[in-house]
C-alpha cells in the first residue's frame, strides 16, 4: 500500500479533528464503515508519541470528498476543531477491522489516522465516482489504481465500535 507522509493543513486538521472532540471530556459519536456495513464509533483522545503507538495501531481512514461531488458522506460537514467548514471537514471513516473480525488480527483499539484524497486534478472525476468507498479493499483498489493516494497524519486515538443509541 501506498503511503505518503504530508505536513499540510489538511492532514493537520483531519489529524487534530479527533483530539479536539475528545478534549471536551465527553466522547464524540460518529458513524463508520466497515466491511459495507456502517458502524457507530466514539473517539478519545491519546498523548501523542507516534514511535511506540505506530507498531499497535490498526488503520482509520478519512476518506475526503472532493468539493461539488454531489455525493453525501457521513461528515457533511464535520467541523471536528471549530475553525470553521474547510473542504476537509467533508469525508467519510472507514475502519480496517472491528472487534468481532479482527482482520489477520489487525484490531487494536488505539488507531492510526490516514487521509484518502484523490491523486491529483486529473484523478477527481475517476475518484468521485469510486465514492462512497466503504470498505478497507475499496480504498486499497482506488490507490493500486493510482485514483487515491494515502497520507498518513502520524495522529493516533483510542476508538471504540459502539451501540447506535450511544450517547443519546
Amino acid at each position: 500500500m501506498r503511503r505518503l507522509t504530508l505536513v499540510s493543513l489538511i492532514a493537520l486538521g483531519l489529524g487534530l479533528a479527533f483530539a479536539a472532540v475528545a478534549a471536551g471530556g465527553k466522547p464524540g459519536y460518529e458513524p463508520a464503515y466497515y466491511s459495507n456495513s456502517t458502524v457507530t464509533i466514539n473517539a478519545i483522545e491519546v498523548p501523542q508519541n507516534a514511535g511506540p503507538l505506530a507498531h499497535a495501531a490498526a488503520d482509520f481512514y478519512e476518506v475526503v470528498y472532493p468539493p461539488g461531488t454531489g455525493k453525501t458522506p457521513q461528515c457533511n460537514p464535520c467541523d471536528h476543531q471549530g475553525n470553521g467548514i474547510t473542504p476537509d471537514d467533508f469525508h467519510d471513516h472507514v475502519l480496517d477491522s472491528i472487534p468481532s473480525s479482527p482482520g489477520h488480527g489487525e484490531f487494536n483499539p488505539l488507531w492510526h489516522v490516514f487521509i484518502i484524497a484523490p491523486a491529483g486534478p486529473s484523478k477527481v472525476a475517476a475518484y468521485t465516482a469510486r465514492l462512497p468507498m466503504k470498505s478497507e479493499a475499496a480504498i486499497d483498489k482506488a490507490i493500486a489504481d493510482g485514483l487515491a493516494v494515502e497520507i498518513d497524519t502520524q495522529f493516533y486515538f483510542l476508538c471504540a465500535v459502539v451501540s447506535p443509541n450511544a450517547g443519546k
